[in-house]
């Protein structure tokens, strides 16, 4: 497998769950979207629907979100079955990379599973996503992928946030960012971004920098909120919020240009 390229500028990817966020992420010119539905279960797989459209839309690598249900990362044979379905589906309607996850019943990297999804995807980039922080031993954890064959694993260092992980990302990065690219996400935003892409190291971030939508059905009377979600007093539906994908993004910018004027110094 390849080393790691360096990237000359530090990467955004959109974790995004909808067109909208889509229709978003094209217009400001993101670097790469992880196109996911069910945001608020943790991000499921995307209907083909949505597929079709972002594909129209964004011009960038799309990475979809390979997981068919909430709740874990330890699949039956036919839900593993399904997910191998859906990545040939997701690679022939041109998506560039597949996000996915297996684990084993006692939250290991399930490697025999992961060797065949990399045998069955055998072109494509291979992310794996946040499961990966739940196993007990990230650093086994990372070169069991390595051996397998992935291209990229999506962490915040085993913690619930990047800041929180900082540390063990930083070593991860340390021992195997040479060969396999690390994405760092969790909490990311504009005014964290300086000190965790200082402390790891890291060249990509990956964010979903959700909002709410008031959504009216969720805000009156009906004992059935089909799934809504609150925050900060608003009831709706997420969505990607544009001013703070804007801030995240100025503040990307403010970090390569910190870059190119410590390269230059040297």
């Amino acid at each position: 497998m390849k080393n790691s390229p360096t990237h000359p500028r530090l990467l955004i990817e959109l974790c995004a769950g909808g067109i909208d966020d889509v229709l978003l992420a094209a217009e400001l010119q993101i670097d790469r979207i992880e196109l996911n539905s069910g945001m608020a279960l943790g991000g499921l797989t995307p209907s083909p629907g949505l597929v079709g459209a972002a594909r129209q839309v964004f011009s960038g690598p799309i990475v979809a979100m390979v997981r068919p249900r909430e709740a874990g990362f330890t699949y039956s044979d036919a839900e593993f079955d399904l997910m191998l379905a859906d990545c040939e589906v997701l690679l022939a309607a041109g998506i560039n990379g597949i996000a996915i996850g297996c684990l084993t019943s006692v939250g290991s990297i399930d490697v025999q599973r992961c060797a065949a999804i990399r045998r069955r995807c055998s072109s494509a980039t291979l992310v794996f996503h946040k499961a990966f922080d739940g196993t007990s031993d990230l650093h086994l954890a990372a070169r069991q992928l390595i051996d397998v064959g992935f291209d990229r694993i999506l962490t915040s260092g085993g913690s619930t946030t990047a800041v929180a992980g900082i540390r063990t990302t930083q070593q991860l990065i340390r021992d195997f960012g040479s060969q396999i690219q690390f994405v760092v996400g969790g909490g990311v935003r504009a005014e964290n971004l300086e000190t965790i892409v200082r402390e790891t190291g890291c060249d990509q971030i990956h964010s979903s920098v959700r909002g709410v939508v008031e959504c009216p059905l969720s805000a009156g009377d009906c004992e059935c909120d089909f799934g809504a979600i609150s925050s900060e007093g608003v009831t709706g539906f997420g969505i990607a919020d544009r001013t703070q994908l804007e801030r995240l993004m100025q503040a990307a910018l403010d970090q390569n240009e910190r870059r190119q004027k410590s390269k230059s110094r040297q």
